[in-house]
């Protein structure tokens, strides 16, 4: 996990396909930092 910057260390969702930290971005989508996959879409979109 220490290649990785501080933010996504502490991420609590986790990729299912490579088991890399899974963050938000700004456009409040979900991507994995090492894959680039999107494990999980929002329920709701504003």
């Amino acid at each position: 996990m220490g290649k990785y910057a501080k933010p996504s260390r502490a991420a609590k969702i986790k990729c299912i396909e490579c088991n890399s930290p899974v963050v938000t971005t700004v456009d409040e989508e979900y991507i994995c930092v090492n894959c680039g996959g999107t494990p999980i879409e929002p329920s709701i979109r504003s």
